[in-house]
């Protein structure tokens, strides 16, 4: 998969507000980074205007572009992460609800890997939950706050 620049917050920025941080040709070429262009095209361009053509990883490496599979693989990072904070935190709270009678549940948070897989063991936990003596409404409680965590995991579920 060829690698396509984008601009970043910084590059953003440089081209509104700091004009003359980048000779004219750098800014020729940061401004036709589209994340359309590959880098092949990119580094034509810059020696169309005169730059080396490693101008593509000197503006990458001052932090004004990024390829786009680095953004992905950030994104998807971040979303590991939540995916597993949101399953430490829902076990720690299935198993206060439970008062520790949560091996079944124990087990099968071991198979959740994807936000669909959670919800499905969520499911499950309020299942469990909604059996014991506070029913349905502790169940609800239970989804409540997962819920609320997983919200304030900015984008997640």
């Amino acid at each position: 998969m060829p690698l396509k620049p984008q601009k970043t917050e910084a590059a953003r920025h440089v081209l509104l507000h700091e004009r003359r941080r980048l000779s004219p040709a750098l800014r020729a070429l940061l401004i036709t980074v589209d994340g359309q262009r590959d880098v092949q095209a990119l580094s034509s361009l810059a020696r169309g205007l005169g730059l080396p053509e490693d101008a593509p990883q000197q503006l990458r490496a001052a932090g004004l572009i990024t390829w786009r599979c680095e953004r992905e693989l950030a994104e998807a990072s971040r979303r590991a992460q939540t995916l597993v904070r949101a399953k430490f935190f829902a076990m720690d709270l299935a198993e206060r609800f439970l008062l520790g009678k949560d091996e079944a549940l124990r087990a099968s948070v071991r198979e959740v890997d994807s936000e669909a897989s959670l919800q499905a063991w969520l499911a499950e936990a309020s299942g469990h939950i909604a059996l014991t003596e506070g029913g349905a409404a502790r169940a609800g409680q239970f989804m409540q706050l997962v819920q609320r965590c997983l919200h304030a995991e900015a984008g997640f579920v």
